[in-house]
């Protein structure tokens, strides 16, 4: 018959000892052992938990008694572990700082310092400003991992509503939803027609002013429904131009104008990368139909989402400081040039 040494006679007792405590040992407890063994004694690991001698000593005689074994052999007023102790001092090094470890994530992801980030925008062509923004929003929260759900461009509200998105950027909002907008940034409209077309002579575009004219309206995604607000504008007020095309890409109706096929109308920040080298002025719409506004759209609030939205806040504080400047240089040269 198998005899069992006393090395593993104690293993044995301990695992029957651990499977039997499974759900009743508390993490009290495993700070206690971690403690008096480093600390040596009762009294300064008291001290060093913040309880009295006497507590400390009630929660070891209590872990004892539910172990149904010595964790310490009491050696005056010195504490020595036993070998099942030392076995309870490995679990305890590693739960311990596992706890450490998911304590710190916990913190971070409250503060915003980790987790995720889904994010989409209603308009494609918008893309070309919003890896700025990540890489400002990534410097100052590196762990952040930032996704672009291009497929949401489409039909960001409803991502949103189902979870699958954090924040979309879009101009349109849902009534009645549990979506929050907050409004991030106006564009202002702009038309744009080509050099040496007769309107090229007038200061502000009006509405009446598509009479009769071949009118190019880029929708900047085939699938998006939304009516542009030009030909909403157009239709509200009885304008008829002689032709309305709608292109489905921002560069072919930019293509278009400069080959003298039409004019067209457009955010001021989706043509202003287009037009170097073109045949193609911008002239400024009239004040009431001049702006748009987008929004930022979240269905939750967290750490995360707040400082992203301040990212994009700051980037169009800055970038409209910068517009106003070059609006600004361009009167001045157009002053001095007249």
């Amino acid at each position: 018959m198998y005899r069992y040494s006393n090395h593993e006679k104690n293993e044995l007792i301990l695992c029957k000892s651990l499977a039997k405590l499974i759900m009743n040992i508390a993490l009290h407890h495993f700070r206690l052992v971690d403690t008096i063994s480093r600390e040596g004694s009762l009294t300064k690991a008291a001290a060093s938990l913040h309880l009295t001698q006497s507590a400390l000593s009630h929660q070891l005689k209590e872990l004892e008694k539910e172990l149904d074994i010595e964790v310490f052999h009491r050696q005056g007023k010195k504490l020595q572990l036993t070998e099942v102790g030392y076995r309870f001092l490995r679990s305890s090094e590693k739960i311990l700082a596992e706890i450490r470890t998911l304590e710190e994530d916990i913190n971070n992801y409250k503060n915003g310092k980790t987790g995720k980030l889904n994010i989409s925008m209603q308009c494609y062509t918008a893309y070309h400003w919003l890896p700025g923004v990540i890489k400002d929003f990534k410097s100052q929260w590196p762990d952040i991992n930032i996704n672009i759900v291009s497929d949401a461009s489409r039909r960001p509200l409803e991502y949103l509503m189902r979870g699958d998105l954090d924040l979309g950027i879009v101009r349109t909002q849902m009534v009645n939803t549990q979506i929050v907008y907050e409004p991030i940034f106006e564009d202002r409209l702009i038309c744009i027609l080509p050099a040496d077309h007769p309107l090229a002579k007038k200061a502000v575009i009006d509405i009446c002013d598509f009479q009769d004219q071949e009118l190019i309206l880029a929708l900047y995604d085939p699938s998006y429904q939304e009516t542009p607000i030009i030909e909403t504008l157009i239709q509200e007020q009885h304008v008829k131009p002689k032709t309305l095309s709608r292109i489905h890409y921002t560069d072919a109706t930019i293509e278009m104008v400069n080959a003298g096929l039409g004019i067209s109308v457009m955010a001021d920040w989706i043509v202003k990368p287009y037009l170097p080298g073109k045949h193609i002025v911008t002239k400024p719409l009239h004040h009431s139909i001049a702006k748009r506004t987008w929004y930022a759209a979240t269905c939750r609030d967290t750490p995360v989402i707040q400082n992203f939205l301040t990212c994009l806040k700051n980037h169009f504080c800055k970038t409209e400081m910068l517009c106003n400047e070059f609006d600004n240089l361009e009167t001045y040269q157009e002053l001095r040039a007249g």
